[in-house]
Formats: structure tokens, sequence, C-alpha cells
């Protein structure tokens, strides 16, 4: 991940941009791993429903709260088997940013119990 003047610097892009109707953008954000993690067997149970082993090209999701954020996670076999994470604004309703994305993804990785190494996440929505 970036540094986290460059995440503050893209949230005060964003926040004040006039192309967007504030405070409606972005509605969720959707991030991806850099890499597949292994299909095994896991003591986790979150990673278990994940990458398990009888998971193998199978698509998961798993929706949970997390900082008042409603975030889904997918396993699916179309992105080979990459975790996806769509953090979105509700049921909080209240501005989502980088910031607050990325401290969400150190939560996911505390749930799983595994370090994961994300590309760039992608804001989604506006009016």
């Amino acid at each position: 991940m970036e540094g986290d003047s460059d995440y503050r610097k893209l949230d005060n892009e964003l926040l004040n941009i006039r192309r967007y109707c504030y405070p409606d953008a972005p509605t969720e954000y959707i991030v991806i791993s850099k890499n597949t993690l292994p299909h095994k067997r896991y003591e986790n149970p979150l990673m278990a429903k994940l990458y398990g082993q009888s998971k193998s090209g199978v698509k998961v999701s798993i929706k949970t709260l997390i900082n008042s954020r409603e975030v889904e996670l997918i396993k699916d076999p179309i992105l080979e088997d990459k975790l996806e994470v769509v953090v979105r604004r509700r049921p909080r309703n209240t501005t989502l940013t980088f910031k607050e994305v990325f401290e969400i993804l150190h939560k996911v990785e505390e749930l799983l119990g595994v370090k994961i190494e994300w590309r760039r996440p992608f804001p989604r929505g506006s009016c």
C-alpha cells in the first residue's frame, strides 16, 4: 500500500471535487487482492469458508459489519480466486474515504489471520 499522505491527498480531492454529488459519492469501494490465497485446511473459520479445500473453483460471499460499514468478502473463480472486498457506505451512510477503507482492510486481515497485498481501491457510485 502507498503512503498515508497519498491517500489523504486523494481523500481531499474526492471530497472537494464538483463532479460527484457530495455526500453521495462514493457509495462503495472495491478492492481486490494482488495474489490468490491457497486452498488448504484453515483453522480460522472465515478462511475455511473462503479458501477451504472444498472451495476451489466455487464462488463464496460473506457479508459482515466492520466499523459500522457493510463489508462483503468475495472469492470468485472469475477473478482467479483472488479475494475481493466491497466496502459499502451503508448502514452508517456518511462519507466513505480511502483512509477508512484501508483501516477496514487491516481489520479484514486481522479477522482472516493473514497478511494480504491489495490493489488500489476503486471508488464506485455517484448521482
